[in-house]
């Protein structure tokens, strides 16, 4: 599937509400200082080393692409809507008959046709040409999805990496809060608070091992592997400032490949065709409904089309003011004061930590 195409499903899924906010950093970083021996096993080094299966078997490194493809040969929804568009190509292969087949007279002087089999015809056109775009809709959700859920596992395995980072921070502190301490120059309550910190850093680090763990499992069900597999990602996100855009216009270029607009011009298709080919032998006042379905159906469109155009505005205005926020916390991080004297390396790696949080 193209970047192009699931670029397109990321504008409309979070228009709809169909997204929730994924952060991924673009680089990993990594730990610095000399790591104590009891977290020399759990370093951040071993979080994305060598990946192993639930039967501790070494796997193959894990792209992107290769994860769309087993998810499209998983997905039901796609399968559904492939064989939705054989259905519908099938029942407009028999309509396209009936219209060979159909009685035929002449009044007047003119031809006359079968009405009901053109509107059947033409039921049948709309039906396979909204299948098609379906499908392929269905298709770009699935790898919108897990393109999601692939950088999910960047922020999970980040956020362990951090975690690890402050776990370091923690023990070196305890270190000294205990020397202190045997030296009666720190007292009891402030002892304990250091060693409880350095307690929270190894639960927080166990809850990140599971969160990661759950991000992995969320991409096997999509791809169909195993709960427990565990891949090497290859294909780490880089953030890129987005191109400038005129957002008029980009709604403009939206409109034609917004599923449910879809629906709702369809919708009106359909109401045309009930007017055009109506059977007068349900009454006049049939007739009149008929036309008003067509008035409704165009009103809907109109509704439609302005909710979609607001929403966007206002997704796009939040993507502004996460980019004003990106740049913000990066220069922070870059031209960060210093205070008079040295700052401490353990100091400074916690202030790196937060920056690296905040992103």
């Amino acid at each position: 599937m193209k970047y192009k195409a699931a670029a397109t499903l990321l504008v409309l899924t979070m228009s709809s509400g169909l997204i929730s906010t994924v952060q991924a950093d673009s680089a990993a970083r990594s730990t610095t200082g000399n790591t104590s021996a009891s977290i020399s096993g759990t370093s951040s080094a071993a979080v994305t080393s060598k990946t192993a299966s639930i039967t501790g078997q070494a796997l193959p490194p894990l792209t992107l692409k290769q994860a769309a493809e087993w998810a499209q040969t998983n997905s039901y929804n796609t399968r559904t809507a492939e064989r939705d568009v054989e259905r519908r190509r099938m029942e407009l292969k028999n309509a396209e008959k009936d219209l060979g087949n159909a009685f035929v007279d002449f009044i007047d002087g003119e031809y006359v046709g079968d009405e009901s089999s053109w509107r059947n015809y033409n039921s049948s056109t709309l039906s396979y040409l909204a299948s098609k775009k379906q499908a392929q809709f269905a298709k770009d959700q699935i790898y919108f999805n897990v393109m999601k859920s692939y950088q999910s596992v960047f922020v999970a395995e980040n956020q362990v990496k951090n975690d690890l980072e402050a776990l370091e921070i923690a023990q070196a502190e305890e270190k000294i809060a205990l020397a202190k301490f045997a030296r009666g120059k720190l007292s009891e309550y402030a002892k304990n608070e250091s060693t409880q910190a350095r307690s929270q850093a190894e639960q927080t680090i166990e809850q990140g091992k599971i969160a990661l763990q759950k991000s992995r499992d969320a991409l096997n069900f999509l791809m169909g592997q195993p709960n427990g597999t565990a891949y090497e990602m290859v294909d780490r996100p880089v953030y890129k400032e987005p191109k400038k855009l005129d957002i008029e216009i980009h709604i403009q270029q939206l409109m034609d490949m917004n599923p449910n607009l879809w629906k709702l011009e369809d919708s009106i298709k359909t109401s045309e065709l009930n007017v055009r080919y109506f059977d007068f032998n349900s009454g006049a006042g049939a007739y009149d409904l008929a036309k008003m379905d067509v008035d409704t159906a165009k009103e809907e469109l109109d509704k439609g089309e302005k909710d979609f155009a607001e929403s966007l505005r206002n997704l796009y205005a939040t993507v502004k003011e996460n980019q004003k926020k990106i740049r913000s916390a990066g220069r922070k991080s870059a031209h960060g004061k210093r205070g008079a004297g040295a700052v401490p390396q353990k100091v400074g790696q916690r202030l790196n930590y937060r920056a690296g949080a905040e992103k």
